[in-house]
């Protein structure tokens, strides 16, 4: 917090200076700038527009105001939160377990056995034997006649056309490079056509007879003798044994507890932040504005600018 104020005075204290140097400023800019004005003023040349004359350096001397920080020392109030302890009084409810023995009803199961008298069905097989006919293939072997087309080479003379090569050498002259005539010889190629004979294969197709087996099935009538199975079902009783799980309830004394609720006073401590006003000493900048006289040379082209 103390920062924070400090912060702020400082801002405006430097915000104010800078407000009042501005016109200052401005006004030595003004003065420097009317009293120099004759300086590079000249009469129209021959083209009848005015030419800057360079003026000769002049030693000025204005007075300027300057900001300027100090400290102060003052004091200001602040909050400063100490803890602090303290007690008081604050009911509390506990639970307290409470324990008894009662009566209670226990489920208990036992086992009794027990019989029943219950119905089952029983297969007898019996066999029966039967005489019957049956029609049973039987394979039989005969010759069939047939025809089949059988492929017979046939040689033929055919003229065919061909490529001959008759390419031969040539001597030939030629000249190197150092002017001397050599002689070399060359292979000049050559391809003539002729009809030659030529003895061609072609297959020729004809009809053959021929006999093949073929194996047939016929049937004839037989006479079998099998036993057939005649079920026969005969309906029993037997006597079965079986347990029968029985609950009974037993009185038997077992603990119960409850809680029962107590209420009591109880002293607590606890820490509690207090607001304590204090008188703090703070050191605040203060700016203020000082007149300082500077000395410049105008009538160059970097001072009057």
């Amino acid at each position: 917090m103390l920062h924070s104020a400090a912060s702020r005075l400082l801002g405006l204290s430097v915000l104010v200076g800078c407000l009042l140097a501005t016109p200052w400023a401005q006004a030595g800019r003004r003065h420097h700038f009317g009293a120099h004005h004759a300086a590079y003023a000249a009469p129209c040349g021959p083209a009848g527009c005015a030419v800057p004359v360079a003026a000769e350096p002049q030693v000025v001397t204005k007075t300027i105001m300057v900001p300027q920080t100090t400290y102060k020392t003052m004091t200001v109030s602040d909050v400063v939160c100490k803890p602090e302890l303290r007690q008081k009084m604050v009911t509390c409810t506990r639970m307290v377990p409470e324990t008894t023995m009662v009566t209670r009803p226990i489920p208990v199961v036992t086992l009794e056995p027990r019989t029943r008298i219950e119905s089952y069905r029983v297969c007898h097989m019996n066999y029966e034997t039967v005489t019957e006919t049956i029609q049973v293939p039987v394979p039989h072997t005969e010759i069939r006649q047939g025809v089949r087309t059988v492929a017979k080479p046939v040689m033929s003379t055919e003229m065919r056309t061909v490529c001959r090569p008759t390419g031969h050498y040539e001597p030939r002259c030629t000249i190197d490079c150092n002017g001397c005539a050599q002689t070399c010889s060359v292979w000049v190629p050559g391809v003539e056509t002729v009809e030659v004979p030529v003895t061609v294969c072609r297959p020729e197709y004809v009809q053959v007879p021929y006999s093949y087996p073929v194996t047939t099935c016929k049937y004839e009538p037989r006479t079998i003798t099998r036993q057939i199975p005649r079920p026969t079902y005969e309906t029993k009783t037997r006597e079965v044994a079986y347990t029968v799980p029985v609950t009974k309830y037993v009185d038997r004394q077992v603990p119960h507890t409850v809680l029962k609720p107590i209420t009591e006073e109880k002293m607590v401590t606890y820490m509690e932040m207090v607001r304590t006003p204090v008188q703090r000493t703070i050191t605040v900048p203060v700016c203020t504005l000082v007149p300082q006289e500077v000395t410049c040379t105008v009538g160059c082209a970097t001072c009057s600018k």
